[in-house]
């Protein structure tokens, strides 16, 4: 990995850090001061309100970044490219805005204000522009932005939202929070983009088939992360259960965010090899090989960490909220698998198959995962709940996953060898963290000497049976200092 990439990866990985330290505070707070029934309130209004995102943005995410991507050392042409896609992207929101609006007032009886106030989380994604900031690999500004913006709206969580009678407030500090962030960015759109005059016509011919092309991977991968919580809600009917899924789901995708952190920054990368370089696809497979083993070697141990952890984490964590711990922790360890699940599909998926173009191959995948998600659901969400759901999520990313691997398995070899060895590190690292907590049972420190000691034996297991990456790193480390 080149010393750009490395440094997208550094800026990926810090406000993934944001965003895995900030939830440890915010969680237990509003789980005590607004309850999970409340907040399932949120959840379920927030659900409905991302479906009509997803429709409005259509693929431009992932079609955006891969587009400026292909452009960005053409200034003009760059210019033309991100205000066609944006002007196409607000024209979309503007219409299911309006669609959502009557969708509350003729479906919604209940709590109907809360789902209104989600109109503003829908406007600050019409504004939604990182696709460009991913595009030209400028990881740095989307960083900040997004770490100020969140330590802004933690913040002001914990000024104005003190009782169950505060759920509009915390709506609305979240929605204004991302519209900040949006703001902010376009503060910075002049370092990459000029004025462009553009026809909506043109717009919409030169790019609104690519985004529907890669919308259908997009809402098939959607059915599972949240037709889910949408079957909860109108199957299930149980909005505290809801509540506790996605408390259970926020923290297994936390830790994933570590390793999908590499695909933000290989997907612009690997498009703008694979268009623009002689030897575009041999030099993309390269990359492949090392992002491969990088997310393997991330997600066996977060993997093992997450099932052998949970159990002497939230008890103390969630002691406010005591009642609901069992199941979140039940929901946690069964659905723990996702990281290492999601973390392959990334590679084949997002940092492969998107960026060289094969969209259809991609569509085939989600679309499959997407069916298998949908018909364990209808099955076991009325009987298990939150379970069944996370069986769902469990089996449609196995789908996916294998699917992909047809697809990709004559260029990408993944080293058995290798992912042989970080299998026993982390076992080995699993019983030093299993025998801490037994010893010392649910407490902070507990967890703080899992980690430490859990890592450290991991890395001495890696050590001791001389894999590559690790090898490769003591090399360089004692030519440097010897």
């Amino acid at each position: 990995m080149d010393r750009k990439l490395f440094k997208n990866y550094l800026y990926n990985i810090l406000f993934q850090l944001v965003r895995l330290l900030l939830p440890f505070v915010t969680v237990p707070y509003t789980l005590a001061h607004l309850t999970s029934p409340v907040l399932g309130i949120s959840d379920f209004a927030g659900n409905i309100a991302s479906w009509f995102i997803l429709f409005g943005i259509l693929g431009v995410n992932v079609y955006g970044n891969r587009q400026t991507a292909k452009v960005r050392d053409d200034r003009r042409e760059l210019s033309r490219t991100f205000w066609e896609i944006f002007t196409m992207q607000l024209l979309n929101m503007a219409v299911v805005s309006v669609l959502y609006a009557l969708y509350i007032t003729f479906t919604v009886k209940e709590s109907r204000i809360i789902y209104y106030l989600y109109l503003f989380t829908i406007a600050a994604s019409a504004f939604d522009i990182t696709w460009l900031f991913y595009g030209v690999e400028d990881f740095g500004s989307v960083t900040i932005r997004n770490t100020a913006v969140k330590l802004l709206g933690v913040a002001c969580i914990f000024l104005f939202v003190k009782t169950p009678q505060d759920l509009g407030k915390f709506v609305l500090i979240n929605s204004f929070a991302e519209i900040l962030g949006q703001a902010i960015m376009f503060m910075q759109l002049g370092k990459y983009v000029d004025r462009s005059r553009i026809s909506l016509s043109d717009a919409y011919k030169h790019h609104f088939r690519g985004t529907v092309a890669l919308f259908i991977p997009t809402i098939a991968i959607n059915v599972y992360t949240l037709l889910d919580q949408s079957m909860l809600g109108y199957i299930g009917g149980d909005l505290a259960d809801l509540n506790q899924y996605k408390t259970a789901q926020s923290f297994i995708k936390i830790f994933l965010y570590f390793v999908t952190a590499i695909g933000s920054v290989m997907l612009p990368r690997v498009t703008n090899i694979f268009y623009n370089h002689e030897e575009g696809k041999s030099e993309a497979l390269h990359i492949i090989d090392q992002t491969f083993r990088i997310a393997m070697a991330l997600a066996v141990p977060m993997t093992a960490a997450m099932i052998t952890v949970s159990p002497y984490f939230f008890p103390w964590y969630l002691k406010e909220s005591s009642e609901i711990v069992p199941r979140i922790v039940q929901l946690v360890r069964f659905s723990s698998p996702l990281i290492l699940f999601i973390s392959v599909s990334n590679v084949f998926g997002i940092q492969y198959l998107v960026p060289t173009g094969r969209t259809k191959a991609y569509s085939t995948s989600v679309i499959a995962g997407a069916c298998v998600n949908f018909v364990c659901n209808a099955l076991l969400i009325p009987r298990l709940g939150g379970l069944g759901a996370a069986f769902g999520s469990l089996a449609a990313e196995l789908t996916v996953t294998m699917t992909q691997y047809v697809f990709v398995r004559q260029d990408i070899k993944p080293d058995l060898k290798a992912i042989g060895k970080y299998t026993l590190a982390a076992l080995a690292m699993s019983v030093c963290v299993a025998a801490i907590g037994r010893m010392l049972g649910a407490r902070m420190i507990t967890n703080i000497l899992q980690a430490v000691l859990g890592a450290a034996v991991y890395a001495l297991m890696l050590i001791l049976l001389k894999e590559e990456m690790i090898t490769s790193l003591l090399r360089k480390v004692r030519e440097r200092h010897g």
